[in-house]
């Protein structure tokens, strides 16, 4: 009689592992069926290669100074030295999901957006980057421009109080 009820309750114990594994398959073929997200649009993700930086500017740099000059609001050799002290700063790492944003682009960014008061949604589409990550780096570049040329740079004491009081 125990040898009937093991065989039974074997049986029983295989039927339910077999009903979880199809319940397993099917949950794993619904989670790949899913519309997924995007995580970059296409178009943005074509930065590298379309993007304002990586043409126009890089034309301006090497053919036209004096129009690279009127677009950054500076030379090329100031771009580049404020670049160099700011880069450690403004610098990001890539991850498994995306590549970062370049510390030259993220400061072309922020000082197209100084110069012209362009609004997020104008240099998204400009530079293509996201309108959530430029709103989150200009302020860093901002202040790492402040602690690389803070002896340069001369702010009011009241100022100064009331921008970090409140």
């Amino acid at each position: 009689m125990a040898a009937t009820e093991s065989v039974g309750l074997r049986v029983a114990v295989n039927q339910c592992i077999i009903v979880l594994c199809d319940e397993i398959i099917d949950l794993i073929r619904r989670e790949q069926n899913k519309k997924r997200r995007m995580w970059v649009r296409k178009w943005i993700a074509r930065r590298s290669t379309h993007g304002f930086s990586s043409m126009l500017l890089k034309e301006l740099s090497e053919e036209d100074l004096g129009e690279y000059r009127n677009c950054m609001r500076m030379s090329k050799e100031a771009f580049d030295i404020l670049l160099a002290k700011i880069s450690p700063f403004i610098t990001t790492c890539d991850t498994i999901m995306r590549d970062a944003i370049p510390a030259k682009i993220k400061l072309e960014i922020t000082l197209t957006y100084l110069a012209t008061g362009n609004s997020f949604r104008t240099l998204q589409r400009q530079f293509r980057v996201s309108r959530p990550a430029i709103s989150k780096f200009i302020p860093k570049v901002c202040d790492a421009i402040y602690v690389a040329l803070k002896e340069y740079i001369k702010v009011s004491i009241i100022l100064y109080f009331y921008c970090y009081k409140y």
